[in-house]
């Protein structure tokens, strides 16, 4: 009979996954990974099937726990400003205490491993958040753009914006507020 699997074991893979992704990149080997999790090499193919499996794994969890970040104590009045102004706080602020995952996540986001259905599953999760941009970008510039495209350019600025704080955490606030403004100004 099977051993149950543990949650515990599982974490520590994707954990050691995306800390090996983030240094090393998408060619982090398995056992690698298992050493790092501190687990048997075989047990990243019993919780996860294939390397390609634990990559899309990860993936979503990434963008979940940054989708759940971004809308943790969103405004609900309305104003989609404000909304906006939230949301571009909430992401830069866990790029900038979570540098590996960001890395590991810009890493996957650009792999041809992530398969459609993990990238369906991510959008859902980050449905909400993407709707706030969709709201504030209806009557400017870019209100014909794809939304995907739109997407992109919100994503990048943020990233930006993110390595500059890091950069220069003294001026975080000043950086952070600059960041905003310009997006507000791009697609409002």
């Amino acid at each position: 009979m099977a051993r149950p699997r543990s949650e515990e074991k599982r974490d520590a893979i994707l954990t050691a996954a995306m800390e090996l992704i983030a240094e090393h990149g998408l060619g982090a080997a398995t056992a690698e990974i298992a050493k790092v999790a501190q687990v048997p090499h075989g047990s990243v193919f019993t919780y996860f099937g294939t390397k390609s499996a634990l990559l899309n794994e990860l993936y979503v969890e990434l963008k979940t726990e940054l989708s759940e970040s971004i809308l943790e104590a969103m405004p609900g009045d309305g104003d989609v400003r404000e909304q906006l102004h939230h949301l571009w706080g909430r992401w830069t602020d866990w790029g900038v205490s979570n540098p590996p995952k960001r890395r590991a996540l810009a890493q996957l986001g650009v792999s041809d491993q992530i398969t459609e259905t993990s990238r369906k599953a991510a959008a859902v999760v980050a449905g909400p958040a993407v709707e706030i941009v969709d709201r504030a970008r209806s009557s400017g510039a870019l209100r014909d753009a794809p939304l995907a495209y739109v997407g992109a350019l919100v994503e990048a600025m943020a990233g930006t914006t993110i390595d500059f704080i890091i950069q220069d955490p003294g001026n975080a606030e000043r950086v952070r507020d600059a960041g905003f403004e310009a997006l507000w100004q791009a697609i409002s």
